[in-house]
């Protein structure tokens, strides 16, 4: 919500307490001067406990742009190939362990993958349910910088748009 002053969640939090949700570190976003006000009068109440900024490693927009190029929604819409079935199951846990522990991004990168994945791809159904022109003046502005930041990083990210483009 870009309206709000704190925003509390799950996302890039560590994995701990067992799995026990109400137990487990939460991540917090604070926005403004009002938000920092509201937090710290919850550390002074005992309320809450911060245990400092979130960390991550791996990169997240490589992964981003791979998970764009495969996700059904995004072929449909852009005349791709859309699968009939997923992976076996074994193999998908295989390949979920792998970016989970080797290769994918982790902690505040895992968030910043997810993030910009799910903005990437509604940016493209923006597009293809309402034309460039309506999709223009709709979409916020900072989801226009992080699409544009895409298209400058890769040119599928750019035929996606253009394939939707010319549907048109």
């Amino acid at each position: 919500n870009a309206l709000a002053d704190v925003v509390i969640g799950y996302m890039a939090s560590p994995l701990d307490s067992d799995g026990v949700m109400s137990e487990a570190t939460q991540s917090l976003t604070i926005r403004n001067e009002r938000g920092k006000s509201m937090v710290q009068t919850a550390v002074d109440a005992n309320r809450i406990k911060l245990f400092g900024h979130a960390v991550g490693a791996g990169s997240h927009k490589q992964i981003s742009i791979a998970t764009l190029l495969s996700d059904n929604i995004v072929l449909a819409m852009t005349g791709g190939k859309v699968k009939d079935a997923g992976m076996p199951q074994f193999l998908g846990e295989v390949m979920a362990f792998v970016m989970r522990n080797i290769i994918g991004p982790t902690g505040v990168n895992f968030a910043k993958y997810s993030i910009d994945y799910h903005l990437l791809r509604n940016y493209l159904h923006v597009l293809n349910e309402w034309g460039e022109e309506r999709a223009e003046q709709s979409i916020p502005m900072y989801a226009k910088e992080i699409f544009q930041h895409y298209c400058d990083e890769s040119e599928s990210v750019v035929g996606l748009k253009n394939r939707i483009l010319t549907k048109k």
